[in-house]
């Protein structure tokens, strides 16, 4: 199980590995590496020839004045919290190139997220995760899945392509078919990209956020950017609102109280959660002295790490882990008055939808990947060592074991934002809100090809 508690402490982080794992991690890694450097040298002489074919062909310059494309594909194979900060980049296409249709390949997991959006024309997913382990080069239907894909992709005979990030987006935009090709070159394989932007994702000496990265490649593409850009948006469908309306009244909630939503869990890290028993004193305080109305929010495999918080806690909560389809969980986070969140997927979503977010961060750097909205409030401990998190290394896992930055944020501290948030903030007045950050001391893939 994903969110398995074993070999974790009472807070619910790692527990320092022993020599054994240790020994294993080092021989992963370096493993990794030497096939890393093989492929990289291979698709190399890939994007040489590539280069020698587009020796003599001319390009237009990527500005509306010049370049009109008819269809347009947005290239985000990643989690569902970098595919909602990626929706800039769509809403500029369309305002840039208003005649085109904009497709969009993501992961199958993170793309129903996105079957709303009235900007995305067709939306495909493929998840070239299938291709880490040896044994998928042995499976027939991943080689059929994958021609399968290209043929969907040429079919629909682009004449843009945006990687988002990495070398699977930069390789997919070839075998797309796309004259135009978007990106960071540092980020996929030489000579793969007709229009290499230059630096790459999380460089250290940018330190700029995530959705600065996605709106460069906007900007590579003709798009003029604007402050209220960097902002993304989230459209829910009216049937999932329904849904999720009859779902809370199936569960008792009444009109007449607060409904927050607590997202517990995070990928990518154990150490991006809030420790379990602030958890269970955070939601029994709100129960008793906010009479608000709690749901825990979540997907199957969150169900194991909430049974530990509801273990620990008096008052009764509503769980909804695994309950909701994306869509749904969309719909919950608008209709809540407040989510309260470590560094998460559901954190953008909650963004993107514009409901009031408490944002718990500890070893990841808001800066670089935190909310963006007017109405977040972000908590954090700035201790020496945090944030650590390198998003091109291991999990977000405290080096130390300790964690000590997510522990020194209390629930009485918590507890406190949440009186202020709820006191200060409306739904219906957003604007009014900024954004804070605080330190303390101590329906199915729409027009789509689902290809997993």
């Amino acid at each position: 199980m994903a969110q398995a508690l074993h070999n974790r402490d009472e807070y619910g982080y790692p527990t320092q590995p022993d020599s054994r794992k240790k020994l294993r991690n080092t021989a992963v890694h370096s493993s990794k590496r030497i096939l890393l450097a093989v492929i990289y040298i291979l698709m190399s002489l890939f994007g040489l020839v590539l280069q020698v074919q587009a020796r003599g062909k001319s390009r237009p310059a990527l500005r509306p004045e010049t370049f009109h494309p008819r269809r347009i594909l947005v290239i985000r194979l990643d989690l569902i919290g970098d595919l909602v900060l990626s929706l800039p980049v769509v809403r500029l296409l369309q305002r840039t190139y208003p005649d085109a249709e904009i497709d969009v390949l993501a992961l199958p997991s993170s793309a129903r997220v996105i079957t709303s959006d009235p900007d995305i024309h067709t939306l495909f997913t493929y998840d070239p995760n299938i291709w880490r382990r040896p044994k998928g080069l042995l499976n027939p239907r991943n080689w059929r899945d994958a021609r399968l894909l290209r043929q969907c992709l040429q079919a629909r005979n682009y004449d843009l392509a945006i990687s988002i990030f990495g070398p699977w987006a930069a390789l997919l935009s070839v075998f797309s078919g796309a004259r135009r090709r978007v990106g960071f070159g540092k980020e996929g394989y030489p000579g793969l990209l007709t229009d290499s932007v230059a630096g790459q994702h999380w460089d250290p000496r940018d330190h700029i956020h995530e959705v600065d990265y996605c709106l460069r490649l906007a900007e590579a593409a003709g798009a003029n950017i604007q402050a209220e850009d960097r902002v993304p948006t989230l459209t829910v469908s009216q049937t999932a609102q329904q849904e999720v309306e009859t779902l809370l009244q199936q569960e008792g909630v009444v009109a007449d109280k607060p409904l927050i939503a607590c997202h517990v869990s995070s990928n990518n890290g154990q150490s991006k959660r809030w420790p379990i028993p602030y958890w269970a004193r955070l939601i029994d305080q709100l129960i008793r002295n906010d009479s608000a109305t709690v749901v825990f929010t979540g997907a199957p495999d969150d169900k194991e790490l909430i049974a530990a918080i509801t273990a620990r806690m008096q008052e009764q909560a509503i769980n909804l882990a695994g309950k909701t389809s994306l869509g749904q969980l969309a719909a919950l986070l608008q209709r809540a008055d407040l989510v309260i969140t470590g560094d998460s997927g559901p954190m953008h979503i909650a963004c993107a939808v514009g409901t009031a977010v408490i944002a718990i961060h500890g070893p990841t750097d808001p800066a670089l990947s935190g909310p963006v909205s007017p109405r977040a409030t972000i908590l954090r401990d700035d201790i020496w060592c945090s944030p650590c998190y390198k998003a091109k290394g291991a999990p977000a896992d405290c080096r130390f074991f300790t964690t000590q930055c997510m522990k020194n944020i209390t629930p009485q501290h918590v507890f406190n934002t949440v009186e202020t948030v709820l006191g200060q903030s409306s739904k219906r007045q957003p604007e009014e809100a900024t954004i804070r950050e605080q330190t303390q001391s101590v329906e199915e893939i729409k027009d789509g090809h689902d290809l997993s």
